[in-house]
């Protein structure tokens, strides 16, 4: 069935009519995409940079449907963006920010530019790559000791905590040695599968330490993208970098609603 029928098609040309929007990208792919048409399409609006800021300041980024009396109806939902919310995400966009705009589909497009504006975000930011490995090797190695503490003072919360990012890191470490962008704690596992270069059994391994963590799973997972690559120096000091990732990251006011 083309993605172009029933509602969104009509939705779109809706849209067409207002000069502030821009275009209409559909988000979804087959490697990232898993959820059933009943969920609805979600879309990206571009609109003007100078609609973007308003939205931006008042808080308003996300789209959704609403019947004639203002309630939100089950369909089609999404985000506004802009041109030049695209060019910051070219230039210094976060990998889960590029992953977005991976195999979107033009829906439609006043901007001439807009597949050669998404071809560059969606690049994979090869300059940081050794940095990237260097920041998420360190903390690789912090999540392990972490692990490593939860079970001997069994203390499930921290056990459940460090296992999940031991899993977080060390799949970051084998998606940036295939120099795959990282979609998100949505799609880490589905994006994983697609990687061609890991460890053999690594995928197994993962579940049998997220459903059932114990010591064998523990050291079998470390070991297995431990050996897999050479990943840093030998004199990287990787306390350092979790020192500036964790601790003080704060002071840069860079900090994400969970950690404030």
């Amino acid at each position: 069935m083309s993605i172009f029928s029933g509602n969104l098609s009509k939705w779109s040309e809706h849209l067409q009519k207002h000069p502030s929007i821009l275009g209409v990208l559909l988000r979804g792919t087959e490697i990232y995409s898993t959820t059933s048409e009943a969920a609805g399409p979600e879309v990206m609006i571009i609109i003007t940079d100078e609609e973007f800021e308003q939205r931006l300041q008042k808080g308003s980024l996300h789209y959704r449907e609403v019947d004639q009396n203002g309630a939100a109806v089950q369909g089609i939902t999404g985000r506004y963006i802009s041109p030049g919310y695209m060019d910051k995400v070219a230039r210094f966009g976060s990998e889960p920010a590029r992953a977005a705009f991976m195999e979107v589909v033009i829906v439609f497009s006043r901007l001439s530019d807009l597949r050669s504006r998404i071809n560059d975000i969606t690049e994979y930011p090869f300059q940081q790559k050794q940095d990237n490995i260097n920041r998420f090797y360190a903390q690789f190695e912090a999540w392990y000791q972490e692990c490593c503490k939860a079970f001997v003072t069994e203390e499930p919360y921290l056990l459940r905590q460090s296992v999940m990012n031991l899993i977080l890191f060390g799949g970051r470490l084998i998606l940036a040695h295939n120099e795959m962008l990282y979609p998100g704690h949505k799609w880490l596992i589905h994006t994983l599968e697609h990687a061609r270069k890991k460890p053999d059994g690594l995928l197994k391994t993962i579940s049998e330490l997220m459903t059932e963590p114990s010591r064998g799973s523990l050291e079998l997972l470390y070991r297995q993208v431990l050996e897999y690559h050479d990943w840093v120096r030998e004199d990287l000091n990787w306390t350092d970098y979790v020192i500036m990732d964790n601790e003080l990251q704060w002071m840069g006011r860079n900090v994400s609603v969970g950690e404030i």
